[in-house]
């Protein structure tokens, strides 16, 4: 059974007009934010601080970078989406380290107090999801990053002014890396879901949702803390 993430964003509409499931319905999503993108007046361009930038989001940027995550890339995408107001992406060198820095991550901020509302992707470690409801967390194995290209998307967001030294900013040096085959599957179908809105896009698929009990949310986490752990 799926389970649906995101309630508290579950009736807001994107700033384009169109009610979008993020990302799983991705044709409507990059639809949006294609018309999102040749409205000039739609986006404030000045670029934002790390001082302007959750704490939370902050200490998981920190955390990341000591983690050897390479070409962060933190945008405030509060004008152009209804589902969240930052993200960040992130690049490793391998699965492993990919599910080491999604763990390092993960641990930190249920140290700190904060707990994470949605994963995708900890199966697998090419591509990790963690949702943190004002903030999403994007963790690639590096081809797959260069592959969906989620800041060409994002085109129109602020990015933050990181002030990182030059080797945590270039990921040349992981341009050698052999892309997998197949690729992972898009992530995030599973967030801040309509229940049912499209269940005729997906064959029949079992969109149901499973709330769960309150009582079960540290279960829950200690859970995707154990699959992102690396094996």
């Amino acid at each position: 059974m799926t389970r649906i993430y995101g309630a508290a964003r579950r009736d807001e509409i994107d700033r384009s007009g169109v009610r979008v499931r993020w990302p799983g319905d991705r044709a409507r999503w990059l639809a949006a934010h294609r018309r999102q993108r040749y409205n000039p007046t739609s986006v404030t361009k000045a670029p934002k601080t790390l001082e302007q930038v959750p704490e939370a989001l902050r200490a998981a940027l920190a955390c990341a970078v000591d983690s050897k995550a390479v070409g962060p890339v933190l945008l405030d995408v509060s004008e152009v989406a209804g589902y969240t107001d930052w993200v960040l992406l992130l690049s490793g060198r391998s699965d492993r380290h990919v599910g080491g820095i999604t763990e390092a991550i993960m641990r930190s901020l249920k140290d700190a107090g904060v707990r994470v509302i949605g994963t995708d992707g900890l199966q697998d470690h090419l591509w990790d999801l963690l949702d943190y409801d004002d903030f999403l967390i994007h963790v690639f194995y590096h081809p797959v990053r260069l592959h969906y290209d989620l800041e060409g998307m994002w085109t129109d967001a602020p990015r933050v002014e990181l002030g990182l030294p030059e080797d945590v900013m270039d990921t040349a040096g992981l341009a050698q890396l052999t892309a997998p085959d197949p690729m992972p599957g898009f992530r995030g179908q599973e967030f801040a879901g309509y229940d049912d809105e499209f269940d005729d896009e997906f064959d029949g698929e079992d969109e149901g949702e499973d709330e769960g009990e309150d009582g079960d949310e540290d279960e829950d986490e200690d859970e995707d803390l154990e699959a992102a752990a690396p094996s």
